[in-house]
C-alpha cells in the first residue's frame, strides 16, 4: 500500500492513500486530490501516476518547482522514504508491503467431480447407444449416410 504524507502550514500531518488505477493531482486548487494550502504551491502543481509498476511524480510546470530528496525534478519515480517539497510544504512517500489484512480474500475453487468420458457402444441395428455410466443410456438414431454394413462394421471394429 502506497501513501503520501504532507505536513500542512499549521504543522499537522495528513496521509493520503494512493491508488494504482488513477492519477492523483496535487496543488492549491480545491479540485485536486491532495490540496496544499500554501501560497508557494501552484493551483495545479503536480500529479502522481502509477506507471510501469512504480508511482511517478510529474511536476505540472509549477512556478516554484517540485523537489524529491532536495533535487528539483520534472518527472521522477517515488521510492520508499522519499522526501518531497512543493513550495513551503513538505511530505514523504511510503510504500509498505501489503499485509494479510490488505490482501483480497482467496477464492477457494469449488470441488466438482470430473465427468468421465462417455463410452460408445455400437449395436448391429440402426440405433447407437451412448453409455455415460451403467445406470443411464442415451439413444441416438443413426443417420442414413452413417449406416455401415455388417462387413464394414466388423472391419472397423477389428
Amino acid at each position: 500500500m502506497a501513501r503520501i504524507f504532507f505536513v500542512g502550514l499549521d504543522g499537522t500531518e495528513k496521509s493520503y492513500r494512493l491508488q494504482t488505477h488513477r492519477p492523483f493531482t496535487v496543488g492549491r486548487d480545491p479540485g485536486n486530490d491532495i490540496i496544499l494550502r500554501d501560497p508557494k504551491v501552484s493551483r495545479h502543481h503536480a500529479e502522481i501516476v502509477f506507471e510501469r509498476g512504480f508511482f511517478v511524480l510529474h511536476d505540472l510546470a509549477s512556478a516554484n518547482g517540485t523537489y524529491i530528496n532536495g533535487k528539483r525534478i520534472r518527472v521522477a519515480p517515488l521510492t520508499h522514504g522519499a522526501k518531497l517539497r512543493m513550495g513551503n510544504s513538505y511530505g514523504r512517500f511510503s510504500e509498505e508491503l501489503p499485509t494479510e489484512a490488505d490482501a483480497p480474500p482467496v477464492q477457494e475453487p469449488l470441488e466438482t467431480p470430473i465427468p468421465q468420458q462417455p463410452t460408445v457402444a455400437l449395436d448391429s441395428g440402426e440405433i447407437d447407444e451412448v453409455a455415460t455410466d451403467e445406470n443411464s443410456r442415451i439413444s441416438m438414431e443413426t443417420l442414413p449416410h452413417e449406416k455401415l454394413g455388417e462387413e464394414e462394421l466388423k472391419k472397423k471394429v477389428e
